[in-house]
C-alpha cells in the first residue's frame, strides 16, 4: 500500500472527492462493511492515484493500512490525517457538508481502531500479544506525539462533534497506556533524585542565557522535574513542563509574541486535561482494571439515574470509609 499517496500537497480541483452516486464509491462502501477491508483499500488506492481525494475513502483506506501494516503503523495513519486536515483541507471532497461528512468519517475510523484493539486484548489473541512484542516505547511515544498535533488542529472547533472526535483519541491513548505498562518499565528514580529541589530554570532543563544565546533544553533533566512532583515520567507532563518552563523564560528574555503563543497553547491544554496522560503512574492500576472489567461494570452503568444508584451515590460522597466498608 502506497502511504505516501496521502502526504505532501494535494492537487485543488474544483469539485474534489466523489458523488455519493458514483458506482465506485458504492462499491467500496459493500467492501468495508463486508469486512473487505484489502480489497477496498486496493480500490481506494486506484482512485487516490487518480488524484481524487475524498475524505470518507481516505478513512477507509487508512484503516485498511492499519489493518495491514500493524499497531505502529497508527503514527503513519495520524500523520496522514494531520497533512489532511491542517495542510489540504481545501482539496478534500465531498463539498457538500464538507465538515460534518469529515467529522462522521473520522468518527468511523477512531470507533473501528477501538473496537478491534477493545476486541483483540478481550480475546487475548495471537495479534495481541504480537502487538505487545513487536512495539517499542519510541513508537508508542511518536503515536502520542501525532495524536496531540490531531487534537490540538480540533480542538478549537465550536463544534460539540469535533470535541467527541478529540474524546475519542483520548480512549485510544488510554488503551496504548495500558499496552505501554504491559511492555515497559519505567527507570527507578532514587530518592535523593525525587527530591531534588527544582527553583531554578537549569534544575528544569532550561538554561538563564543572554537574549542573544539560543536555549538548550536537556530532556533528561526534564524528566527528573517529572519525577520530582512524585509524577512518572511521561510524554505528556514532560512537554506540558517544557512548555511552562519556556513560557517564563520567554517573559524574560521579554519575547512576548512567543510568550502569549505559549501561554495560548497551555492554557489549550489545561482546558483539556486528562490527568492519566499526564500522571500516569497514578492512575495505572485504575486504567487496567476497567479495562479488564469493562464488560460486567458496563452492566451496572445502566441503573444510573436509578433511585438506588441516587442513594448509593450519596453515600458515597459522605463517607467513603463506610461505603467502602460496611
Amino acid at each position: 500500500m502506497i502511504i505516501e499517496l496521502l502526504q505532501g500537497s494535494f492537487p485543488k480541483t474544483e469539485n474534489p472527492g466523489l458523488e455519493s452516486t458514483d458506482p465506485r464509491f458504492d462499491e467500496i462502501v459493500t467492501l468495508v462493511q463486508a469486512g473487505k477491508q484489502a480489497e477496498a483499500a486496493a480500490q481506494n488506492e486506484a482512485i487516490l492515484a487518480d488524484g481524487i481525494y475524498d475524505i470518507r475513502l481516505i478513512c477507509y483506506y487508512l484503516y485498511g493500512y492499519w489493518l495491514d501494516k500493524g499497531l505502529a503503523s497508527l503514527f503513519e495513519v495520524m500523520n496522514c490525517l494531520n497533512n489532511v486536515i491542517l495542510e489540504n483541507s481545501d482539496a478534500i471532497g465531498p463539498v457538500a457538508n464538507r465538515d460534518k461528512i469529515l467529522e462522521k468519517s473520522l468518527d468511523w475510523l477512531f470507533r473501528q481502531v477501538l473496537k478491534k484493539i477493545q476486541y483483540e486484548q478481550k480475546k487475548n489473541t495471537p495479534l495481541w500479544q504480537q502487538w505487545q512484542d513487536c512495539i517499542s516505547e519510541d513508537e508508542v511515544t511518536k503515536i502520542w506525539q501525532s495524536g496531540e498535533t490531531f487534537c490540538s488542529s480540533i480542538s478549537n472547533s465550536p463544534n460539540e462533534e469535533a470535541r467527541d472526535l478529540v474524546n475519542l483519541w483520548r480512549k485510544v491513548e488510554e488503551w496504548l497506556k495500558v499496552l505501554q505498562q504491559l511492555i515497559y518499565h519505567p527507570p527507578v528514580i532514587t530518592q535523593t533524585e525525587a527530591e531534588k529541589p527544582a527553583d531554578d530554570f537549569q534544575s528544569i532543563g532550561l538554561a538563564v542565557v543572554d537574549k542573544a544565546t539560543p536555549v538548550a533544553i536537556d530532556a533528561q533533566a526534564l524528566a527528573s522535574k517529572v519525577n520530582g512532583v512524585g509524577a512518572e515520567s511521561s510524554y505528556h507532563m514532560a512537554l506540558l513542563i517544557k512548555k511552562l518552563a519556556a513560557f517564563e523564560l520567554l517573559l524574560q528574555q521579554e519575547k512576548l509574541l512567543r510568550a502569549a503563543l505559549v501561554l495560548d497553547d497551555i492554557n489549550q491544554t489545561l482546558c483539556a486535561f486528562d490527568p492519566k496522560l499526564y500522571l500516569p503512574k497514578m492512575f495505572e492500576t485504575f486504567v487496567r482494571l476497567q479495562a479488564l472489567k469493562i464488560e460486567e461494570l458496563s452492566v451496572y452503568s445502566e441503573q444510573r439515574g436509578s433511585l438506588e444508584w441516587q442513594v448509593m451515590q450519596e453515600w458515597f460522597k459522605v463517607d467513603l470509609d463506610s461505603f467502602i466498608n460496611s
